[in-house]
């Protein structure tokens, strides 16, 4: 991983009076690239996408003061969980997929983080024991179209075979797993039962059956249970983001900079209010990109408002309830939203420009 220093920018920028200002780059991606779910996908955004001008808005100085910080993760052992040792980080991918390893690593924030959850983001070590292949990006239109034979719908502000596919619900995702399973003669994860309206457009399921099946029984694709979607966005780290600590500022109301966020993620203060063809930031350890930021990523599991109970492979049953967990808030997001501990959810049914999905599949021992 080569993170380029975002402070340069961060204090070119800060010496601009005023709130965040954006000037919102073109709204359609003019690229020709789309990608199949097999490939990588997708050459990069022709309109560039810069980094939004501005600096603290309404006179919020970062609480260190003055000049910010220049990011650095934090990498094992975390304090008081020296026992959990993290598998080695390597970026292992191929036709846009990556392979994880089994490993402990630790969940949650530490106390005093800013904006941390009281009850939702304690800490806790989990230990993966099923390796997983994962999606390099966001699931692109043109592999939505590949997979489900449908046009995309909506938004306009990527609209490209490149862009990630958004407007797409819980079940829309989960659906679309199984049709790729099927296609590559995997048995499918997901059984939806009671489902009206159509695919892509106003899908709605009451539930799946056997909801208490653990997704890890299944040879499928599948969506990444809360667990495993921090384990691969933490890439073996422990800060609040893969690449460093979050800046803390006394104002948190306005869209205020990162310099952790500016190289690895789209976020309020410079996606330019859309999202972002995948690729085009840093990616982590692992080689993924945009597992924070850009789309926020809906998971297999519902939302618990609680922390990680820890151990082996936990919370991997799909469950009866509506709200199911999202990972990773979106470009319009402000930055300590984009904490990689943060839990957020939706109803199952919902279809937003912010939401996408990217699947896994458990590997064979």
């Amino acid at each position: 991983m080569s993170l380029r220093n975002p402070l340069a920018i961060a204090l070119v920028l800060l010496v601009a009076p005023g709130g965040c200002k954006s000037t919102p780059p073109s709204t359609t991606d003019a690229s020709g690239g789309g990608g199949s779910t097999s490939g990588a996908g997708g050459s990069p955004d022709a309109t560039g996408g810069s980094v939004a001008g501005g600096g603290p808005a309404d006179g919020g100085s970062a609480a260190t003061g003055g000049a910010l910080p220049e990011p650095e993760p934090k990498l094992y052992p975390v304090p008081g969980f020296e026992a959990c040792v993290h598998a080695p980080v390597t970026e292992d991918c191929a036709d846009g997929w990556c392979k994880l390893p089994p490993s402990c690593f630790v969940m949650g924030s530490p106390e005093g983080e800013w904006h941390r959850g009281r009850d939702s983001e304690n800490q806790t070590a989990v230990t993966l024991t099923h390796g997983i292949e994962i999606q390099q990006k966001e699931l692109t239109r043109a592999q939505w179209t590949e997979v489900t034979s449908l046009d995309p719908r909506g938004p306009d502000s990527c609209t490209g075979p490149a862009c990630p596919v958004s407007m797409v619900s819980w079940w829309d995702a989960v659906h679309a797993a199984n049709l790729l399973s099927e296609q590559r003669s995997l048995d499918p994860c997901y059984e939806p039962v009671g489902c009206t309206g159509e695919l892509g457009q106003d899908l709605t399921c009451t539930g799946v059956a056997d909801p208490e099946k653990s997704v890890y029984e299944c040879e499928g694709y599948r969506l990444p249970t809360r667990a495993e979607a921090e384990y691969a966005a933490r890439a073996g780290t422990w800060s609040t983001f893969y690449s460093g600590d979050i800046t803390e500022y006394q104002d948190s109301a306005s869209c205020l900079i990162d310099p952790a966020l500016e190289e690895i993620a789209w976020y309020c203060f410079n996606s330019g209010n859309r999202a972002h063809i995948g690729g085009e930031l840093e990616s982590n350890g692992f080689g993924l990109y945009d597992i924070i930021g850009n789309l926020g990523e809906w998971t297999n599991e519902w939302q618990h408002g609680s922390s990680s109970p820890g151990g082996e492979d936990p919370r991997g049953l799909v469950g009866t309830s509506d709200q199911r967990l999202r990972f990773s808030p979106q470009f319009n997001s402000k930055s300590y939203l984009l904490s990689t501990a943060a839990l957020l959810s939706d109803p199952w049914d919902v279809r937003s420009p912010t939401t996408g999905f990217r699947l896994v599949r458990t590997l064979p021992d």
